[in-house]
């Protein structure tokens, strides 16, 4: 009865052995699973900025299936990848190292472009408030102007409108003879 056991456990064992050559067969490999892992990471934070939670699944399902296309694999796939790589935590690690290192990658690639961004926003804000002092410079000299011109143009109307000096009647300077 033992001998039967031993046989038993051990056809098993072998059995076992061999199938687990079979399980890599659909599996994707891992520097793409890092990839397609980097992009499914990038979809799960866009989805999780989404005001309204209800629609979540519709739109979801179309990045996902939109990331899956690009990496010619299936939904299908990736869940025996992922379970694959989870009974493999020494893979799973190498692989989420890699993630993490794309994702680092890309961060400060667009922190570097977000810096740029508001250095031309300031720079532009910049520019905005010089035209804007010049304009208030320009305006008020034009005004001096105007008023500089205005009181010019006041006092040759005061000047023609003087009022002639009046003349003495001559009746009364003038006396008859009599």
């Amino acid at each position: 009865m033992r001998k039967h056991i031993f046989l038993f456990f051990s056809a098993l064992l072998f059995l076992f052995a061999c199938n687990e050559a079979n399980d890599t067969k659909g599996i994707i490999k891992p520097d793409e699973m890092t990839r397609l892992l980097t992009d499914v990471h990038l979809v799960d934070g866009s989805l999780a900025l989404q005001p309204n939670g209800d629609s979540l699944y519709r739109l979801g399902t179309g990045k996902y299936f939109y990331v899956f296309q690009q990496y010619h694999t299936d939904s299908g796939q990736f869940k025996k990848s992922v379970k694959y790589y989870s009974a493999h935590p020494d893979l799973l690690l190498k692989i989420y190292d890699g993630v993490n290192a794309r994702l680092k990658t890309k961060a400060d690639s667009m922190n570097v472009l977000v810096a740029k961004d508001n250095e031309r926003i300031r720079r532009q804000a910049e520019v905005a408030q010089k035209r804007a002092e010049k304009l208030r410079k320009d305006s008020l000299a034009i005004k001096l102007k105007t008023d500089k011109l205005k009181l010019k143009k006041d006092s040759v109307d005061k000047k023609k409108t003087v009022k002639p000096k009046k003349k003495k009647k001559l009746k009364k300077i003038i006396k008859p003879i009599v």
